[in-house]
């Protein structure tokens, strides 16, 4: 029997936003306004069915993925976009639950061959906000030139067609999948269950504590670390919920992300010294906080040891000429220092340290083997950030080495020194302020040779990002930099994802090979010297917001 296709006209179509490639977040009141997810939806569907038409993406088939984390109305949403989907020429699988990870989503892309897939997120955002972002056949985030034209056909649009999904899925044109059993089934290919498993029953006592932060981390966790690995497990937060834990004590909505002020009751945990290795994922599962014994490791330093343990996870073998350990532009840059290291590591290969845009999509497009500053890392066996690979990675190193975290990580900063890092942000509602602070990092350069608080900026310009293989140049400066004297090196942007005003996100780095130092004392006078620039400059706002306090900082207390 044909499948019914429906079509319904939208008689005020609403103008709707361009998505970054984190999608397009809104708060639910303005997904839930009447058809605009019809009108979202059947935007993107013109858009694939566009390019699946088109010859040299010919090997896509009509298959696309649905999914996404456990918030608000995620799962109606789910069926109402598979409803419009397969209303216009798709086949349709759909998550079990509608739940699924960013890179379980991006994984089976890949593994069903789709034309790409529809991920259902606002990743660490609270419950009140949605979030829906395309990710392409290659698993990875869509880019510019998609972005701009699903823009472009999502506020052309004037109806939708649809399929009632209970004669969808009766007819076949909508499956569901276990993401689950397909991730875990990727990670036993690429770590080896069953050596981590037999390491294991020689470590009686080794305890793991982990915290999903009821996202979607939750059934992921327990397959991989408890039903495969047989790990002694406590999960804090594992099950799955709508409101991704509610409100706190002042009734603010909980943040399922990965930081300290978000992860109490872990931090507690891991305080106690009795567990071997602890971890908290965000909603999404792309996004990771990993430690053990008392121990936290920033992302951009448990990059630089994932990269010196590289060959445990073949990382060779995916870059049959060229390696790229890439990090943003905005990461402490530890894996710069062990370029020598790496490059008589990997003798067969070209070694490139690689220092991106801010966003991982161009850490994507050159493997997926890198870090961003917000906790995220790479699984360059698929094509996003990915938490649980992270925190099982970790475990497999613990496990090789006998070592403990803190052990594993002062040992990379005793090779090759550490990168102390903060970040915080200037911010305002005037857009006279924000023009002034432009002009001022624009021209920052002719105050070079002056003395702010107790440093001279010795070099201020902005970055470019050259491309490592095309060697072209980004359109615009992705940052602006300031060198003050004694290493100490400040690179600002301006955010793209505020909903009002101005934010100028800005990052402290700087090296020292006395690594076993708190950080605050050591950023202070580059946070101190930026500051009086400003002032100096004729701008009468400050930094403030920096992360010290709430990231991890081990040699504090």
């Amino acid at each position: 029997m044909p499948l019914k296709i429906e079509t319904a006209r939208i008689e005020k179509p609403w103008s709707i936003g361009k998505m970054g490639t984190s999608g397009l977040r809104l708060v639910q009141e303005d997904y839930n306004r009447p058809l605009f997810l019809e009108q979202f939806a059947q935007g993107v569907a013109d858009y694939f069915v566009e390019l699946t038409n088109m010859k040299e993406v010919a090997e896509n088939n009509k298959t696309l993925i649905i999914g996404g984390d456990p918030r608000k109305g995620n799962a109606d949403r789910v069926r109402r976009i598979a409803e419009i989907m397969v209303g216009n020429g798709f086949r349709v699988i759909i998550a079990k639950d509608s739940l699924a990870s960013t890179p379980a989503m991006s994984h089976t892309i890949r593994e069903c061959k789709a034309a790409g897939g529809i991920i259902l997120t606002a990743s660490h955002n609270p419950f009140t906000d949605v979030g829906i972002k395309l990710n392409m056949s290659s698993g990875a985030p869509a880019l510019e030139e998609t972005v701009a034209r699903v823009h472009a056909m999502q506020n052309e649009v004037k109806s939708y067609s649809f399929v009632a999904f209970e004669s969808a899925l009766e007819a076949g044109q909508i499956e569901c999948i276990d993401c689950v059993k397909l991730y875990a089934d990727l990670l036993d290919e690429v770590l080896h269950f069953g050596a981590m498993r037999d390491a294991l029953a020689l470590r009686p006592g080794f305890a793991a504590a982990f915290d999903a932060m009821h996202g979607a981390a939750g059934p992921f966790a327990h397959e991989v670390f408890i039903n495969r690995l047989g790990l002694d497990a406590t999960i804090l937060r594992e099950e799955p919920r709508e409101d991704l834990g509610g409100l706190d004590a002042h009734g603010h909505p909980l943040h399922p992300e990965p930081d300290f002020d978000y992860i109490g009751e872990l931090i507690k945990l891991n305080a106690t010294g009795k567990y071997d290795i602890v971890a908290a994922w965000d909603s999404d599962v792309d996004r990771r906080l990993d430690g053990g014994k008392g121990f936290f490791i920033e992302s951009a330093d448990e990059f630089a040891l994932f990269s010196k343990y590289a060959e445990l996870i073949g990382v060779e073998k995916l870059f049959p000429h060229e390696i790229y350990f890439g990090r943003s532009t905005v990461t402490a840059g530890t894996i710069d220092l062990m370029q020598g290291y790496l490059e008589k590591k990997f003798p067969k290969h070209t070694v490139h340290a690689v220092e991106t845009p801010t966003g991982f999509k161009w850490i994507a497009e050159l493997g997926n083997w890198g870090v961003e500053e917000s906790n995220g890392v790479g699984n360059p066996y698929i094509r996003e950030k990915d938490g649980i690979f992270a925190t099982a990675f970790l475990l497999k190193i613990l496990l090789e080495t006998g070592k403990t975290v803190q052990e594993l990580m002062e040992g990379v900063w005793k090779e090759f020194g550490r990168v102390f890092f903060t970040r915080g942000e200037v911010s305002g509602s005037d857009e006279n302020e924000k023009t002034l602070l432009t002009s001022i990092l624009k021209d920052a350069a002719k105050y070079v040779g002056g003395t702010y608080s107790t440093l001279k900026l010795e070099k201020a310009g902005s970055w470019d990002y050259i491309h490592p293989k095309t060697k072209q140049a980004a359109d615009t400066a992705c940052a602006f930099f300031l060198q003050f004297s004694e290493g100490n090196t400040i690179k600002a942007r301006f955010s793209g994802t505020g909903s009002g005003g101005y934010t100028l996100r800005v990052y402290c780095t700087k090296y020292d090979t006395q690594f076993a130092r708190p950080k605050s004392p050591v950023t202070q006078p580059m946070k101190d010297a930026f500051d009086a620039f400003l002032a100096g400059a004729g701008f009468s706002g400050k930094s403030k917001k920096y992360t010290d306090a709430n990231q991890p900082d081990p040699y504090t207390g």
